[in-house]
């Protein structure tokens, strides 16, 4: 099973069963009915041929009636993939029979089964899946994939005058604090599966890209799925649909030259703890989500194992949890509250400390403990916005790790670095239209011995000159900066 986690994922629909599937979804068309019979056709394979992609998806069991003629139509599609040295993973969903399911998939020839929330036994390889709050993270395969991801990218503006963050800014969608809360629990290979937004009537070339980039820069893989226009003309060989393909094998080919940087580590100030479980997942989900797009580079700890983990390097822990923490860990916190951290929790975090007349929040009751600080909600936390918001504050601008200047509202970044402490790596995935930003100024809080910037576009990287300021920290300034840039520094 560990092999798959070095394969890279397509997802790829054709077929009666994904016909059967569309027609009882609005909206479906009969340009995506087209495009899943040519796709059906092995054939179709052939623009993968010297490409990075070597892992096809295909639906194949859903409880179904088209379900015996999905797997029997499918076999010269699967042979043809087999003979390309692809392979091939049979999707089983809603109420499909397991059994019956892999023993086809056996007979077929196909390389494993995903399953939703498998966790029994085959002696046939089983790949695990679920939604983002019931992935299978206890899983003993070498990846497991998740569902309910999103379309990375700025929501588009609507009639009524776009969507929008609570900031009044436009929405930025990414898969990345997600993806880093799935790293923080398990060793396997993390698959995001998400498809082209189908409201959209044109998803633009360099989207696909950043699709890619938004879930391998946090450490995870994205299943690649093309639009229902982009299948048929690829099968066509338009040169404007090769174009775009081009680009996307682009980014999946740059991560792959750069998987040592799966193995770098967050560098965060702020620790959210959590269970990630029922409403928690809701909550603190969305404060991890939140506090991304704010700017603050996070470290996930999950509650459960967190009394083995080190807490080296944060500022701050942030607690919204409704259940009270077990002793020891709780123990582990104050601790760290002692010696200088700050903790910030629900109004059951305890009494700890004594008030600090001149810390007043409108929404926490702050107390002095030892070196550090615990901040209590007065009232059970229910926005995460205005949580996230409060937790920055508290924490202040002055433990920041890296600031942007001129960046708008349409940048993430993650900020990790190598176990050896000896380089660090900030990469900035900017969704502009695939535009990038002009006149870029990233702040980092410590000085490096060099730098230098890599983009999707391959080459050799750039060597970067620093401005430091007249305190600690060293500025990089970039007239244009790509809309994905990776920036190396050594020690």
């Amino acid at each position: 099973m560990a092999l798959f986690e070095h394969l890279t994922p397509m997802r790829w629909p054709s077929g009666p069963l994904e016909t059967a599937l569309g027609r009882r979804r609005e909206g479906f068309t009969a340009q995506a009915e087209q495009s899943l019979a040519r796709w059906h056709e092995p054939a179709s394979l052939g623009f993968l041929k010297n490409t990075p992609v070597d892992c096809l998806v295909i639906s194949w069991a859903a409880g179904a009636p088209e379900d015996a003629e999905q797997q029997k139509t499918a076999a010269p599609l699967i042979a043809e993939a087999r003979r390309l040295n692809l392979a091939v993973i049979g999707w089983v969903q809603g109420p499909a029979g397991h059994d019956a399911a892999v023993s086809a998939a056996r007979a077929a020839g196909l390389s494993a089964v995903a399953i939703q929330g498998f966790k029994g036994k085959s002696d046939f390889p089983v790949i695990p899946w679920g939604p983002r709050p019931e992935a299978p993270f206890d899983t003993a395969a070498g990846v497991l994939a998740v569902t309910d991801n999103v379309w990375p990218g700025i929501q588009p503006r609507q009639a009524g005058g776009g969507d929008a963050g609570p900031t009044g800014l436009p929405w930025l969608d990414s898969n990345g604090w997600y993806a880093q809360l799935a790293r923080a629990r398990t060793r396997a290979g993390v698959w995001l599966m998400f498809d082209p937004p189908a409201a959209r009537n044109v998803i633009q070339p360099q989207a696909y890209a950043m699709a890619a980039a938004d879930a391998e820069a946090a450490g995870a893989s994205w299943v690649i799925s093309l639009d229902p226009a982009l299948r048929l003309r690829l099968a066509g060989g338009e040169a404007a649909a090769l174009e775009t393909w081009k680009g996307l094998l682009g980014a999946v080919s740059f991560f792959r030259e750069h998987r040592a940087w799966r193995s770098y580590q967050p560098l965060g100030v702020v620790g959210v703890l959590s269970d990630y479980s029922g409403g928690n997942f809701d909550m603190s989900g969305e404060i991890l989500n939140l506090m991304t797009r704010l700017g603050t580079p996070l470290r996930v700890f999950w509650k459960d194992a967190a009394v083995q983990e080190s807490f080296t390097g944060l500022k701050a822990v942030v607690y919204a949890d409704g259940e009270p923490l077990q002793p020891e860990l709780r123990k582990k916190i104050l601790a760290f509250v002692q010696n200088g951290g700050l903790l910030i929790t629900g109004p059951g975090g305890g009494s700890e400390g004594k008030p600090l007349a001149s810390a007043a929040h409108a929404r926490f009751q702050v107390r002095a403990y030892g070196k550090g600080r615990v901040a209590v909600a007065k009232a059970e936390p229910g926005d995460p916005y205005e949580f996230s918001q409060d937790a920055q504050i508290l924490l202040s601008h002055a433990n920041d790790l890296v600031r942007f200047f001129g960046t708008g509202s349409s940048v993430c970044y993650h900020y990790t670095g190598s176990a050896d402490q000896k380089k660090a790596l900030l990469q900035l995935l900017t969704f502009a239209g695939g535009r990038g930003v002009t006149d870029l100024t990233v702040w980092l809080h410590r000085r490096y011995r060099s730098a230098r910037l890599r983009s999707l576009q391959g080459g050799e990287p750039a060597a970067l000159e620093p401005h430091p300021d007249e305190v600690a920290g060293v500025e990089y300034w970039f007239p244009q900066m790509p809309a994905y840039g990776a920036l190396e520094f050594e020690v």
